[in-house]
């Protein structure tokens, strides 16, 4: 018999879509709210002298730029030519986020999305990021036999990146407390673990509504069972200041990259607390939020965050999803990956950042057609930009991933250039890959 949930507000207050009091309300008629280009962008720059080095090596590259042009987008020009960060090789490094606000950072002038080619140059990282993972229901007894071959067809794009970044969906264990009050409970296979880490994947997020499946038991048996095949666990953590801290990894050439989870789906109980494991809340507290990322942008070069939001199989983003998106990349954030929705969603550029509304389903059984179609966004990131690569993939029923080809790649590709289109973002289709370019 399970046990009664942790006392905490319901869980209908949490569901992604309710408006909390005080929240503006949506535009009439819905949709997708006005874009706006502006904002405060505060951001922790790396050295004075980057806009008299951006100005040399501009004149340096301008030629190379209408090469560029020509065969592809910035550092992924002509298919897999200069690809990222050159393996998985990092390190946990420090927690990241106080529970006090930083002093805000040196501001700096808002860029703005730009179709250009105009490759990165300055110092920066490559993370390779997929959506939701799962290692129960039918992956269990699939990864039990497979082992790391599971990820076989997708390993390459992640062991190409500096940091493979997933959102572990269901907790990792052998034992825990079944929580049987909720609707759906996953129970997952610590094997994916070390499946994982062989394939490139080293940092999870947690932050989701399934990672408190197994009870609070089962939820530290899966940090464990991560953390002891290297992989970094946030958006979770033994309480509230761990989930919401996050970490910072360190890429071999000392590169500093916070990685932050949340999620704005919270069954009764699953929230951490100041004295109890569980989950970073996302929009129920979107001022801990920010105060979570602007810390982390002050620690690190960089920042990342995973976002479990929005309604499950709801594609477009509502004003909720994309105000929370704007203010957490106006507090510091580069890049957004967001998931839960179990579809595929587009990626909009919004003043020096990007956001990822969904990237469905990587690895989870019993998915097909559209539900089973994702990609993969391996991103190279720096203070110049961040060009993005998109690798169109499908899940199988049993959830083993493959990569796309052909048809299927190209209607993958097509479907998320269409959604990105409707949030002013332009990506570019090449050689069976999609690309986004943000100069900043």
């Amino acid at each position: 018999m399970s046990t009664p949930p942790r006392h905490a507000k319901p869980y209908s207050v949490y569901r992604a879509g309710d408006i909390p009091a005080g929240d503006p309300p949506e535009p009439p008629g819905g949709g997708r709210p006005p874009r706006d280009r502006g904002g405060d962008r505060r951001r922790k720059r790396r050295g004075g002298g980057l806009l008299l080095l951006l100005i040399v090596l501009g004149l340096v590259v301008a030629a190379a730029a209408g090469v560029a042009a020509a065969t592809g987008w910035g550092p992924f020009s002509g298919g897999e030519a200069a690809a990222g960060g050159g393996g998985a090789a990092a390190t946990v490094a420090a927690t990241s986020a106080p529970s006090v606000s930083p002093a805000a950072t040196e501001s700096s002038p808002s860029p703005t999305a730009s179709p250009s080619p105009t490759p990165t140059t300055a110092p920066g990282f490559s993370v390779t990021a997929g959506g939701d993972v799962i290692g129960g229901f039918g992956v269990s007894g699939v990864v039990g036999s497979m082992g790391s071959s599971l990820f076989k067809s997708i390993a390459p794009t992640f062991e190409k990146s500096d940091f493979g970044f997933v959102n572990l969906e269901s907790p990792l264990t052998t034992g825990g407390d079944a929580q049987g009050w909720k609707d759906v409970v996953i129970k997952g296979n610590p094997d994916l673990a070390p499946a994982m880490a062989a394939s490139g994947i080293n940092v999870v997020t947690h932050a989701n509504n399934h990672a408190g499946d197994m009870g609070d038991s089962g939820l530290l048996d899966s940090i464990k069972y991560c953390e002891k095949n290297d992989i970094a666990v946030v958006g979770a953590g033994k309480d509230l200041d761990e989930a919401m801290s996050g970490t910072i990894l360190e890429t071999k050439d000392g590169v500093k990259v916070a990685f932050l989870g949340f999620t704005d789906v919270l069954p009764v109980g699953y929230p951490a607390t100041s004295s109890s494991p569980g989950v970073a809340p996302g929009r129920a507290d979107i001022s801990a939020v920010k105060r979570a990322v602007k810390a982390a942008a002050k620690k690190a070069d960089f920042v990342i965050v995973g976002w479990h939001w929005n309604f499950e199989y709801k594609r477009a983003p509502t004003y909720l999803e994309s105000s929370q998106g704007h203010a957490i990349i106006d507090a510091g954030a580069d890049i957004i990956f967001a998931h839960h929705p179990h579809l595929l969603d587009g990626v909009e550029a919004y003043n020096d950042g990007l956001i990822f509304y969904s990237l469905g389903n990587l690895v989870f059984s019993g998915f097909s057609g559209e539900t089973a179609e994702t990609v993969l966004v391996r991103a190279k990131v720096s203070e110049d930009g961040i060009d993005a690569q998109l690798v169109p993939v499908v899940g199988g029923g049993s959830g083993v991933p493959s990569l796309a080809s052909d048809s299927q790649a190209d209607s993958i590709l097509q479907r998320f250039k269409g959604f990105s289109a409707a949030l002013d973002t332009n990506v570019k289709i090449s050689d069976g890959k999609g690309y986004v370019h943000l100069k900043r």
